[in-house]
């Protein structure tokens, strides 16, 4: 028994020398791997805090690159950027082919007699190339200003006195400065002006076939009418609410940039909106407009009413009368104090009959009693001193694209006296058939 009981101790001393006796030795690798551990963390954050702080040197020296280009403490970049965001960039492009059935050859070769802008006839045309840049003004942009820049075939038609040579294809069509007054009275804040070079407000179309129902141009605005000014024009909106706005304006005159005479015109129209569908524009100039007198005056009254009778039906209409004291004698030599003028009525109408098609149409008649509006009184080859004018216009606009406008136009002219070309001879009426292209931008 004895000897079984020393054999168990020394098997237990055994057992626990065994089995304890290696534990030290984890425990000191265990502390080494820990310190080591411990040393890799700290490594890792002075790496992160150094990689940290580059970052903060280089956002540093780009931010300060970024003030020497603007110029260090003034800010310009960003003003300079600021401005250029509120500038906006428009235009496009106006080509045409014009087919004259009269075959015109003399005594106006290929010419569209009595059209102002459609004027080659059997040949394609470069009508307008046009670029505009505008600011509008706010009230928290206060200044702004307009520059249009035109050239092409139109471009030669509404040059105005002292810009350029007549048969110049380049017109600074608009070019002008545009505020708000600079206080705030009651009402005050929706009055702005324009000084520069502008163009008129009277007449149902404009200078640019894009913005007209067709292409051809009626004879009131050829004839009845100027097509730019050079002054000072003010806008009023007096009221908010109320679809009333005025214009008014003092201007050297009829298509002049230099005035032919120490006389001023004045221009004023208003616009009116007396239910939703109709909006009315009344108009009207008067002012010396010739370089030999001060005091002969040429008046204009100009109407235009709008009628929208549905989304796809619109309808316009536009009467012009105008008159010049001694008008007729200045051009004609007439030893009686004989007066010019003239008046005319034009009809139209727009159907859409999808998004990308629309049918337009134009009736209209023009009264040019003494024949100084159309030159037709000091023609050495049709002279008429009492001419009366009709036209009827059909035209397919087709917008397949979103920039891009095709219109097929057919017109039919009549007259009072043969003052149109069919082939060799005269003739009192002229058929044409246009296609125009036009891409804007």
């Amino acid at each position: 028994m004895r000897r079984v009981r020393k054999i168990a101790c020394i098997m237990a001393i055994h057992f626990f020398c065994s089995s304890v006796g290696p534990f030290p030795a984890f425990a000191d690798q265990a502390a080494i791997e820990n310190a080591e551990l411990k040393k890799e963390i700290a490594l890792l954050k002075e790496r992160l805090n150094a990689l940290e702080e580059k970052v903060k040197l280089s956002e540093t020296k780009t931010e300060n690159i970024e003030r020497k280009v603007s110029a260090p403490g003034t800010g310009m970049q960003e003003a300079v950027t600021s401005f250029a965001k509120e500038i906006e960039v428009h235009g496009f492009v106006d080509t045409s082919y014009i087919f004259n059935t009269n075959t015109p050859v003399a005594p106006n070769s290929r010419t569209n007699n009595l059209r102002v802008f459609d004027t080659e006839a059997n040949g394609f045309m470069l009508n307008m190339a046009q670029i505009n840049f505008e600011k509008p003004v706010s009230m928290e942009s206060p200044v702004g200003f307009r520059v249009d820049l035109d050239y092409g075939r139109d471009a030669r038609l509404i040059h105005s006195n002292g810009l350029g040579n007549t048969g110049d294809e380049f017109d600074l069509q608009q070019a002008y400065a545009q505020f708000c007054v600079p206080f705030t009275l009651p009402l005050m804040e929706r009055l702005t002006f324009k000084v520069g070079k502008f163009a008129t407000l009277h007449g149902a179309e404009v200078i640019e076939s894009v913005n007209n129902w067709s292409f051809s141009r009626s004879y009131l605005f050829g004839y009845a009418i100027p097509f730019t000014h050079t002054g000072v024009r003010a806008y009023y909106k007096p009221f908010e609410n109320v679809p009333v706005e005025t214009y008014i304006g003092i201007v050297n005159g009829w298509d002049q940039v230099v005035d032919l005479n120490k006389a001023k015109t004045v221009e004023a129209q208003i616009y009116i909106t007396p239910i939703e569908p109709l909006s009315l524009g009344v108009g009207g100039m008067f002012g010396a407009e010739r370089a030999d007198s001060d005091k002969d005056l040429r008046n204009l009254i100009d109407l235009v009413a709008t009628y929208k009778v549905t989304d796809k039906l619109t309808l316009k209409a536009n009467y012009d009368y105008g008159w010049e004291k001694n008008g007729a004698s200045a051009f004609a030599g007439y030893t009686d104090g004989k007066d010019a003028t003239w008046d005319g009525i034009a009809g139209y109408v727009k159907y859409d009959l999808f998004d990308w098609w629309s049918i337009a149409g134009r009736g209209e008649f023009f009264h040019d009693r003494d024949g100084v509006r159309t030159g037709v009184l000091t023609s050495t080859t049709m002279p008429v001193s009492d001419l009366e004018l009709w036209e009827f216009t059909l035209t397919n606009e087709f917008r397949l694209f979103k920039n891009l406008i095709t219109r097929f136009e057919y017109r039919y002219d009549k007259a009072s006296g043969q003052v149109f070309t069919s082939d060799k001879t005269t003739s009192n009426y002229q058929n044409t058939l246009s296609a125009e292209v036009i891409a804007r931008f």
